[in-house]
């Protein structure tokens, strides 16, 4: 199945550009396709701490926020659209 990644802030310049199409197998999770994206040493440091995805980053499904009761083992869809980016604070 086939995905779109959306990468926001600082995270376009770290994955090379504002979106990619990931093609993953059938039932993939989020964090199936995070460990895909992360084909590098500092993309990994940066997305993952001890193997989970840290806690600043956000990563929504089609518009939508993780469920909190799956997380990062929410199965994909064929068509999905992921969004990936790192918390944003301000005022």
């Amino acid at each position: 199945m086939t995905v779109r990644v959306r990468f926001f802030a600082y995270f376009r310049e770290l994955f090379g550009g504002k979106d990619r199409a990931l093609n993953l197998p059938d039932g993939a999770s989020v964090g199936e396709a995070l460990e895909l994206l992360c084909d590098s040493p500092a993309r990994r440091a940066e997305i993952f701490d001890g193997g989970r995805p840290r806690p600043h980053i956000v990563v929504m499904i089609s518009g939508a926020g993780l469920p909190p009761a799956t997380g990062a083992a929410t199965p994909l869809r064929e068509g999905d659209v992921l969004a990936v980016f790192p918390m944003m604070g301000g005022g």
